[in-house]
């Protein structure tokens, strides 16, 4: 697997490469993804491939190179490590040496947070408040930077009901409440945490408790409510 995972280094250099290693009945394979980074200092791995791999494989690790010879994890790297919950298998390129970065657990306040899309944004807000509910929704995907300008929809019923929750028509407290601003699928969720108050973090926002009404409610798309 290392030389499959070299050559395709070799093809992305000066670029770093990237990819996945997924579990296959019971064994890992490498799956090579694109790069979709406008820079060569970085690398931001595709979603589209993400979301394909998953309909075949369990994904185990993200893997991607350094092309400076070092394999030091980046605060990058270490902070999308611990949002997606994955080891990060960072190699030097070209010498392949190899440094697994394990994630840890997030526990910055959850007001007042500064916005950091894939890292601190309106998902992590929610994840993170429900968890101190012992609501636990699973890691995030790979979020592609404004989807839904892309063609995009993170935000389905069918996704949603992946974190055990269902469709509602009345909000209860710790309900997730799904939002389309300015937009034709839903870009942006909250907690609902009763008396017409939510939690969230907006782009370009701290994090915070505010009243859904009058703005918010005018975008409000979908209520969810965890089925135990």
């Amino acid at each position: 697997m290392i030389e499959e995972i070299k050559k395709h280094f070799e093809k992305e250099y000066p670029r770093e490469g990237c990819g996945v290693i997924a579990i296959v009945k019971g064994k890992k394979k490498f799956f090579p993804c694109k790069n979709i980074a406008e820079g060569e200092g970085n690398f931001i791995l595709c979603s589209k491939d993400w979301f394909r791999i998953k309909q075949q494989a369990d994904i185990f690790a993200v893997v991607h190179s350094h092309p400076s010879n070092c394999n030091e994890a980046s605060i990058y790297d270490i902070d999308n490590c611990n949002v997606l919950g994955l080891p990060y298998y960072i190699f030097s390129y070209p010498d392949m040496e190899l440094n697994i970065l394990q994630p840890k657990k997030n526990f910055s306040p959850l007001i007042g947070r500064e916005y950091k899309f894939g890292v601190a944004d309106c998902f992590e807000a929610i994840r993170n408040w429900l968890d101190t509910e012992n609501i636990h929704i699973p890691p995030r995907e790979l979020f592609e930077f404004e989807w839904w300008k892309k063609g995009e929809d993170y935000f389905t019923e069918e996704n949603i009901k992946n974190w055990n929750h269902i469709k509602v028509d009345t909000p209860q407290k710790n309900d997730v409440l799904v939002f389309s601003v300015n937009s034709q699928v839903a870009n942006h969720c909250g907690v609902y945490l009763g008396n017409d108050i939510f939690y969230h973090h907006a782009r370009n926002r701290l994090s915070c408790r505010e009243s859904l009404y009058p703005f918010w409610n005018e975008y409000l798309t979908g209520i969810y409510r965890y089925e135990a």
